[in-house]
């Protein structure tokens, strides 16, 4: 699950860098005030994410984060693992030691079915899946405000 405000960042601003024309890059500073992000904490992130191969990175005028992978082919889950590391499997949500499928705890069975869901989804979701997606729905905000302006005059 995505617990950590890392990994929201990552997705906000892989999504940010995804929805930019190809090869032009986005600086710390730019995504960090477009996005509300605090930006030393944003750049540990991408350097991060550069580190492990979904963003590039250069230095000096014109430098800044592109994207090293296709938005339509990299799924939400690589970027989630990328922050996160990879989902643990086995471990029990109560702390049992002994927890398996022969050895269940309480809820085992619902734990494991919300993580296969959660894996489910976020490798059939694609970046430019939610790129997209923004795109609608801050087209759609737009145009309620302008439906709600014209209607108070």
């Amino acid at each position: 699950m995505i617990h950590s405000a890392a990994t929201r960042y990552a997705i906000r601003a892989v999504c940010h860098i995804a929805h930019l024309e190809p090869g032009v890059r986005a600086q710390v500073k730019e995504i960090s005030e477009a996005l509300e992000i605090p930006q030393a904490f944003l750049s540990k992130i991408l350097q991060d994410l550069a580190r492990k191969g979904i963003l590039v990175s250069a230095k000096g005028p014109g430098g800044g984060f592109r994207l090293n992978c296709s938005a339509t082919e990299t799924s939400l889950f690589t970027l989630v693992e990328a922050v996160e590391g990879p989902m643990p499997e086995g471990d029990c949500v109560l702390g049992l030691s002994l927890c398996a499928d022969d050895t269940k705890c309480p809820i085992h069975d619902t734990w494991k079915d919300i993580q296969d869901a959660f894996r489910e989804q976020m490798q059939a979701t694609s970046i430019m899946d939610v790129v997209e997606a923004d795109v609608r729905k801050r087209q759609a905000q737009t145009q309620e405000v302008l439906v709600t302006l014209g209607e108070g005059r």
